[in-house]
């Protein structure tokens, strides 16, 4: 616990309250600078200042990664290296091959799919109808199941290696194509990264400093609400549409919730590895695709592992919609 709160004291040292924290530090302790640090933390003008300087319109990320951005109406791909707010494009492409535009809802509908997915693995497909490699997308998500969207098998792939040309949208079922030899390129840019898809229908979805202010410091009062057992407060963060990823709707989860705080006893929370996506949606409603490592411990329970939140923003204040 020491260390964490030293390295948040060195995070506002570099922001500008120096001064004050270190003297309230001098004066009283660490465990006074921990109360003055969750101030800060739940403040969206201390997020602000630090996001200043920082390009992350495809999204903050708590490490490197690849950010490919997808665009259906202009059929064309970008991919840019993230490193702590840095966007350096490495790769662009036009003429890319996706599915039908809209807003994919069922199986075999053929369109590809718009939102924000990982590229989960990659491997060279057995029907070489797709290409020399092939990668697989986190398609469903759990937006998309929330949304009852159904279907799956969606990749970047390639075209066929013999026989017949790749020249339509139908073709694709839902995927996006690139010409092999270009296929061959992104693989190996892409080599060895964490890397995030965003597909876009028109335009492209970006995230505000602002926007990103908001939800890293709502993300900090709700883990101190979560933390005290303050109900009233931690679900102020629900948005009345919530449904957790099994289903559970935001009833029966008020009550579940409601009887787990009215127990008491204390809990340890810590959030590493912060990461704030624009989620791309077809009538450009606010999503964003929240996903950090979270560590869990009361004396009954305990958790060590990546939570996903998807959220909007309403009135100011982020709106969890769907958690797990």
């Amino acid at each position: 616990m020491k260390k964490i709160l030293l390295f948040f004291l060195a995070l506002c040292i570099a922001n500008a309250s120096e001064t004050k924290l270190m003297q309230i530090y001098l004066d009283k302790g660490i465990n006074a600078v921990e109360k003055e640090l969750e101030k800060n933390l739940s403040s969206k003008e201390f997020w602000l200042e630090y996001l200043q300087g920082k390009d992350i319109k495809y999204g903050l990320y708590g490490h490197k990664a690849m950010l490919v951005n997808v665009n259906k109406e202009k059929k064309t791909m970008e991919v840019f290296e993230y490193n702590n707010g840095v966007l350096t494009k490495k790769f662009s492409q036009q003429d890319v091959l996706t599915g039908l535009r809209g807003d994919k809802k069922v199986e075999g509908d053929l369109i590809t799919p718009v939102g924000f997915y990982e590229s989960l693995s990659h491997f060279t497909p057995e029907d070489t109808y797709y290409g020399p490699t092939a990668f697989v997308l986190s398609y469903p998500n759990i937006y998309d199941k929330y949304q009852n969207k159904t279907g799956g098998g969606i990749w970047i792939h390639g075209y066929p290696l013999e026989g017949d040309l790749r020249l339509d949208t139908f073709k694709t079922r839902g995927c996006v194509a690139l010409t092999n030899d270009l296929l061959l390129d992104f693989e190996k840019i892409v080599e060895g990264y964490k890397t995030y898809v965003l597909i876009n229908d028109s335009g492209d979805r970006v995230l505000s400093p602002s926007d990103a202010a908001i939800i890293l410091s709502d993300l900090f009062a709700w883990r101190y609400a979560w933390q005290t057992s303050d109900i009233k407060a931690y679900l102020s963060f629900y948005d009345k549409s919530f449904k957790r990823y099994d289903g559970l709707s935001y009833e029966k989860f008020v009550s579940q919730k409601t009887d787990i705080f009215s127990r008491g006893g204390s809990k340890i929370i810590k959030f590493s590895n912060i990461n704030i996506s624009p989620y791309p949606t077809i009538d450009g409603s606010k999503i964003f695709r929240i996903s950090f490592m979270e560590y869990y411990k009361s004396g009954s329970y305990s958790f060590n592992g990546e939570k996903n939140l998807y959220a909007t923003i309403k009135n100011g204040k982020m709106k969890i919609i769907v958690e797990k």
